[in-house]
């Protein structure tokens, strides 16, 4: 460990002194997110579930509130940085938050190594370390989101490098932290040859994962199951009724002058209803379409585009959903990741700079305190739910487009890699 510590400084130092800024500044925001600002309700909220936890056991807290919803093994552990915190008396938004500040430059360093061969390595890393959603999920946000795509890349990178069994531990150990991590697996089985390699991968993965979900499901796996694998996001606006997200929600207010749009029980509410599933089931297709596609550059943007069909076609969405996908913008066409940042990160940090009354995110997150929205953030909304709602369904059609082609023995090309070396299948 010490010695590739060595090896990173030594790399560092021979790197542009641009780049060597780029660290140092993205770093020092983390920084400065994790130890000054208070973040937002979900810091409350995790210390909420680790007192009670403490307080009750992790099983009888599940049955306490449906709220706790997260896997046993980091719902543990935000009990045991309770009372880290209270030994040593750092606060508990610190000690929350300064462990996904390390993973993500874990994600950072990922990137830098899966673009190894790419001639805009340092551009493209230094483009997500000082992405705005990056740092906002990483160091204020408070929650665990930012290991999703940790785990995800470094399974990515494991298989690249052919190391199956330690690309399974990768996505089981991501999946005691954040069940979002699943959602990549498909795209990841297009990086093994043949359904040995990939059943030994599932197993692994599967194997790793539910080594910690046992003693809780042994204890009453009905409530495990309920809370943790039944949980599917939410509907959340704030106290005026201001929608967070959603294409319904948000877009048809615009053209609701037809009336089968607003029909109760009728196919809009049945979409809004199932977003969650349909997204998912589109996801499969897209992986399927896309199997063709199968070097590590062209699965990373797979991966990114299964994410945007998430955000495009569900009402069901939390701010922090972003932070499983930036990593993986820097694989789709420039188009995307500049308009995709450009959106969706003025979107995040105009409103949160509102809700905590400063632009340096300084002082209490009152999100329900606060529901005028002004009208900039509310156009950066609706520019943002219009860009991936209108992203999702391009890549579906595109998608599309490319498989019927090769069907018929003719190729066309599909989101893809900006430019990143690919292998022919």
């Amino acid at each position: 460990m010490t010695a590739t510590f060595k090896a990173c400084i030594r790399w560092l130092v021979q790197t542009p002194l641009w780049f060597r800024g780029v660290v140092a500044v993205g770093l020092a925001l983390r920084l400065y997110l994790c130890f000054f600002t208070e973040g937002t309700y979900d810091v409350g909220i995790w210390r909420g579930h680790a007192e009670k936890i403490g307080e009750l056991g992790l099983i009888r807290y599940y049955h306490a509130t449906t709220q706790s919803n997260h896997p046993p093994f980091i719902s543990e552990v935000s009990s045991w940085m309770l009372g880290v915190g209270r030994l040593s008396g750092i606060p508990f938004r610190v000690l929350l938050r300064l462990p996904f500040v390390v993973i993500d430059a874990g994600t950072f360093a990922l990137l830098l190594a899966v673009l190894a061969h790419h001639e805009r390595r340092l551009v493209l890393a230094s483009a997500y370390w000082l992405h705005p959603l990056a740092i906002l999920f990483s160091a204020y946000h408070g929650n665990t989101d930012s290991s999703v795509p940790f785990f995800v890349l470094l399974s990515a990178w494991l298989l690249g490098d052919k190391k199956k069994i330690a690309a399974g531990i990768a996505i089981g150990v991501g999946l005691w932290i954040k069940l979002p991590v699943v959602l990549a697996v498909p795209a990841l089985l297009l990086l093994l040859d043949g359904w040995r390699d990939r059943v030994l991968f599932l197993s692994v993965a599967g194997a790793t994962a539910v080594s910690t979900y046992l003693p809780a499901l042994a204890a009453d796996p009905r409530i495990v199951i309920a809370n943790v694998f039944g949980y599917h996001g939410q509907l959340i606006q704030n106290a005026a009724g201001v929608p967070v997200w959603g294409w319904y929600r948000v877009l048809m207010p615009f053209i609701a002058s037809a009336e089968w749009l607003n029909d109760p029980g009728g196919f809009v509410e049945f979409l809004i209803n199932q977003g969650w599933r349909i997204a998912l089931a589109l996801n499969l297709v897209l992986v399927w379409q896309r199997r063709g596609l199968r070097a590590l550059p062209d699965v990373c943007a797979t991966i990114a585009t299964g994410y945007v069909l998430i955000y495009g076609l569900t009402e069901h969405w939390s701010f922090q959903y972003f932070a499983w996908s930036v990593p993986f913008w820097c694989f789709m066409p420039s188009w995307f990741f500049i308009g995709a940042s450009v959106s969706a990160g003025g979107y995040l940090y105009t409103l949160y700079a509102y809700v905590c009354g400063n632009p340096w995110l300084l002082g209490r997150w009152d999100f329900m305190g606060r529901p005028a929205w002004p009208a900039g953030v509310l156009y950066l909304r609706n520019l943002s739910v219009l860009f991936f709602f209108v992203s999702a369904c391009w890549f579906l059609i595109q998608s599309s487009l490319r498989a019927s082609r090769s069907i018929r023995g003719a190729g066309v090309s599909t989101p893809g890699s900006r430019g990143l070396p690919r292998r022919r299948a």
